[in-house]
């Protein structure tokens, strides 16, 4: 991968970026060069769960349908899902690193890493050679804050980079969207902080979009498929959170045998995603173009 630099009057270089408190001197780009298309940052904790990887995935795939940028900082879990929804849309990516451009952090991500330099654009204010220390990752989050008019917080503990991210957003009178996750999980407290403090409620890239002004992709919401009447009733009564099979077929009114074919079916037609332990919960990408925004 070929590395170049862009400095604070290089024409490439993030206009929004430039309001930060500080902003970096000088920026090492690998991949593709960066554009002034509108940029929103999706970030979270490291430690997600299913439903975390799936919203940011599917977050991120309809704002970079509709030509977002997604800006996120290549770490495990939402930070990763976010970039695989951009790139699975055939959409623009960056990920800004903790460390010098020639290191993949996490070792993990050589995949993606490699992706995003193909289709995406890494950046690091830090030379090739630097080391991923601790102290570098607060640091670039002021970049992922910087370049983008809004954070999308996914899942994250009351505090940890994701929420550095945000508050930053914040702070530069950016947008802050947090996605809302189970009362009882230690993710889901941070998003649940910022709501109260302020931050837009979000459950779709519909949503983020409108919230901003700005419209939708054509191909970013997929039609719903015809449901036959088994279906139907299962579906009234999948939620985000997964359920056991018996519980659904009981919720339906149908036998249990009824109910786990009907769900293979679902399964099928991306409409349900089967988790550990034999339970359901309604996919992701059909909570809101399905049931719609009054049913959640």
């Amino acid at each position: 991968m070929k590395l170049r630099t862009i400095g604070r009057q290089d024409p490439e270089y993030p206009a929004l970026l430039k309001e930060v408190p500080q902003p970096p001197t000088r920026m090492w780009l690998g991949g593709r060069p960066l554009d002034q298309a509108p940029a929103l940052a999706v970030v979270g904790t490291r430690r997600a769960s299913r439903y975390g990887l799936e919203a940011a995935f599917w977050i991120a795939h309809g704002l970079a349908q509709s030509g977002i940028t997604v800006v996120s900082g290549l770490a495990k879990g939402i930070d990763g899902a976010a970039h695989k929804g951009a790139l699975a849309a055939g959409g623009s990516t960056v990920a800004i690193l903790g460390s010098g451009l020639d290191i993949c952090y996490p070792s993990c991500h050589r995949d993606l890493f490699s992706r995003i330099a193909e289709c995406g654009t890494l950046a690091s204010e830090y030379d090739p050679g630097t080391r991923p220390l601790p102290h570098h990752f607060p640091v670039r989050n002021r970049i992922i804050a910087g370049m983008s008019l809004g954070v999308v917080l996914v899942e994250a503990p009351a505090a940890g980079g994701a929420m550095i991210t945000a508050r930053l957003s914040l702070d530069l009178g950016r947008e802050v969207f947090a996605v809302p996750g189970a009362v009882h999980s230690p993710v889901s407290v941070g998003p649940h902080l910022l709501v109260r403090d302020g931050a837009r409620l979000a459950a779709s890239a519909e949503q983020i979009l409108d919230d901003l002004g700005m419209s939708l992709g054509p191909r970013a919401v997929a039609a719903a498929p015809e449901l036959d009447p088994d279906q139907t009733r299962v579906l009234g009564v999948l939620e985000a959170e997964p359920q056991l099979l018996d519980l659904i077929a009981r919720r339906a009114g149908m036998p249990a045998s009824t109910a786990g074919a009907v769900l293979i079916k679902m399964e099928l037609a991306s409409l349900v995603s089967r988790r550990p332990g034999g339970r359901y919960a309604l996919a992701v990408p059909w909570q809101q173009t399905i049931r719609g925004p009054s049913d959640a």
